[in-house]
């Protein structure tokens, strides 16, 4: 009997013990939650800081626009209203002296009416232009849009006007005159030989490389079947074929077989999408060390790679081979229209 309470009671023990590691794990979870909950809230609040300062600085240059045209129009319609009370004054004096002349007719001789000067006497320029209705529409029209224009100007970072480069394209991949376009075709073409060219995998990189800051860009990938695209370090090897993966200098998504999206860390990982990306944005944070993937038709996150680390870094793209002609559609580049 005492042998089965004794293991009752250290079974139970060990059973406290678990639980009370349980408690310690979720209670670190929510410090860590808070914690970053915390820095998440003030990362947020600086952005948004940043907004308001971007819209405040726009709306008090508009207002003195608006205010030096105002103060401009109304110097010249004061300027000219002095003219004119100056021209009033002039034929009030004139007036006056022409009444007293009638008033002593009998006495006045024919040579001082003669000698009385009755053309006009005063001369003030014409008024002023004042175009009320350009005045207003100048300052009218879709107002939020035109300053959210403006603002875009402003932001940091906005997506880059990337293009591919044409020396590092595989023989299979045809670029577009403005190099914002690129198409898999099933024979090679002829190109100049270049270290910098892949020679086993339908890849290119972006014409820009980057070693610091932070970066956003946006690829229309639109129906295509499979894809790659992300970030590769500038020095992977581009004549083997290689897994994409982070040890091998790629940081990337890829689409297979229409609907598997996967992402190449290690080990990969399938994810799930809300809906299919017909546009991908990606943003690397060279400081932080982070690449990060969003559907750019609504920014929903779909994955961000942590620890990304290489000299320089380069936006990397694949179509993939067309399979005939069930991935045929370009991929592009998208550049924002300002």
């Amino acid at each position: 009997m005492q042998k089965h309470l004794e293991d009752a009671l250290q079974a139970r023990q060990k059973e406290l013990e678990k639980l009370l590691q349980r408690k310690r794990v979720v209670q670190e979870d929510i410090c860590s939650l808070t914690k970053v909950s915390g820095e998440l809230n003030f990362k947020i609040r600086a952005e948004f800081a940043r907004l308001h300062q971007i819209l405040e600085e726009e709306e008090r240059a508009v207002l003195a626009e608006l205010g030096e045209q105002e103060e401009q129009s109304l110097a010249q319609l004061h300027r000219h209203v002095g003219q004119l009370e100056e021209g009033m004054a002039v034929l009030q004096r004139d007036i006056e002296h022409v009444r007293q002349t009638l008033s002593k007719m009998e006495d006045v001789s024919l040579l001082e009416v003669e000698s009385l000067d009755i053309r006009p006497s005063v001369s003030v320029e014409s008024q002023p232009a004042l175009d009320l209705q350009h005045y207003r529409d100048s300052h009218s029209g879709p107002l939020q849009y035109i300053f959210w224009r403006q603002m875009l100007r402003s932001i940091c970072p906005a997506p880059a006007p990337l293009t591919f480069d044409p020396e590092s394209a595989h023989p299979n991949l045809v670029l577009s005159r403005d190099l914002t376009a690129v198409t898999e075709r099933d024979r090679a073409q002829p190109v100049p030989a270049s270290p910098r060219r892949f020679r086993q995998c339908v890849n290119v990189l972006g014409s820009q490389a980057f070693d610091c800051g932070q970066h956003y860009w946006e690829v229309w990938v639109g129906s295509k079947t499979k894809w790659d695209r992300g970030v590769a370090a500038e020095a992977v090897d581009r004549t083997a074929k290689v897994r994409l993966c982070p040890e091998n200098g790629y940081w990337t998504l890829r689409l297979r077989n229409r609907t598997e999206y996967w992402a190449t860390a290690s080990p990969w990982v399938r994810l799930a999408p809300r809906r299919p990306p017909r546009k991908v944005g990606v943003f690397l944070d060279c400081q932080e060390g982070t690449v990060a993937f969003f559907d750019a038709g609504d920014m929903s996150h779909l994955f961000t790679f942590h620890q990304v680390s290489a000299e320089r870094y380069c936006p990397f793209f694949s179509t993939c081979f067309s399979d005939g002609r069930d991935n045929v559609e370009p991929m592009r580049l998208c550049h924002l229209a300002l």
